[in-house]
C-alpha cells in the first residue's frame, strides 16, 4: 500500500567552508570588530544631538539677542511711522473739501495685522511687541491695525516691513472719518 521513497546517497564533499579554514582567534575577532564599529556609529550619532551646557547657554543668549533686536526694530518702525505721520500732518490740513463742498477728514491708510472674536490686551503676545495698535470692530470681529499713512505707498511699505516681522497676513485698509472704506474708493478720492 504505502510506497517508500528510496533514499539516495549524497556524496559528501570533503571541502570545508571558508570560515572553518580560518583560525579560531580570527573567527572571534570578526564579530567583535563589527560590534565595536556599530557601537561607535550609534554613539557618534547620539553625540551629534547632544549639547554641552556652554552650547545651550550660547543658544539661549542668541535667542534673547534676536528677540531684543526684533523688539528694537519694531520700535524703530513705529518711531519712523510717527515721524512721517507728524510731518504729513503739518503739510496737510485735517479736513479736505470734496467736490460737493462737504468737509471730510483726510483719507488714512493703515495696515491690518490681526483680527479676533474677542478683544485683546494691548500687551498681548500676539502683537509681537508692536506699539500703538489701533482697534476697530466690524462684523463682530475686533480688527487690529498699525500706522496712519496718508498715501498707499507708505502703507504698502509698512505692510512689507510687518510681513517680514512675522505678520504674514498683514494687508492695507483705508479709513475716512474713522470708518473703514474700500481701498479702491479711497484711491479714487485721492485722484
Amino acid at each position: 500500500m504505502y510506497k517508500t521513497v528510496e533514499e539516495k546517497s549524497v556524496q559528501k564533499n570533503d571541502e570545508k567552508p571558508f570560515y572553518k579554514k580560518l583560525p579560531r582567534h580570527v573567527l572571534f575577532l570578526i564579530p567583535t570588530v563589527l560590534i565595536v564599529l556599530l557601537f561607535g556609529a550609534i554613539m557618534g550619532a547620539i553625540a551629534g544631538f547632544m549639547s554641552t551646557p556652554q552650547e545651550l547657554e550660547a543658544k539661549d543668549t542668541g535667542d534673547r539677542q534676536i528677540a531684543e533686536l526684533k523688539k528694537n526694530e519694531l520700535a524703530m518702525i513705529e518711531a519712523k511711522s510717527k515721524k512721517v505721520d507728524s510731518e504729513v500732518k503739518k503739510k496737510n490740513p485735517e479736513n479736505v473739501f470734496t467736490e460737493s463742498g462737504e468737509i471730510n477728514k483726510e483719507i488714512i491708510f493703515k495696515v491690518q495685522v490681526l483680527s479676533s472674536e474677542n478683544p485683546l490686551e494691548s500687551n498681548s503676545p500676539r502683537f509681537n511687541g508692536l506699539k500703538n495698535v489701533w482697534v476697530y470692530k466690524e462684523n463682530d470681529l475686533y480688527k487690529y491695525t498699525i500706522g496712519n499713512k496718508r498715501d498707499i505707498q507708505s502703507a504698502s511699505a509698512l505692510q512689507s516691513e510687518l510681513r517680514k516681522k512675522g505678520f504674514s497676513d498683514a494687508f492695507v485698509v483705508a479709513f475716512q472719518n474713522e470708518k473703514r472704506i474700500p481701498v479702491r474708493k479711497a484711491l479714487n478720492y485721492l485722484k
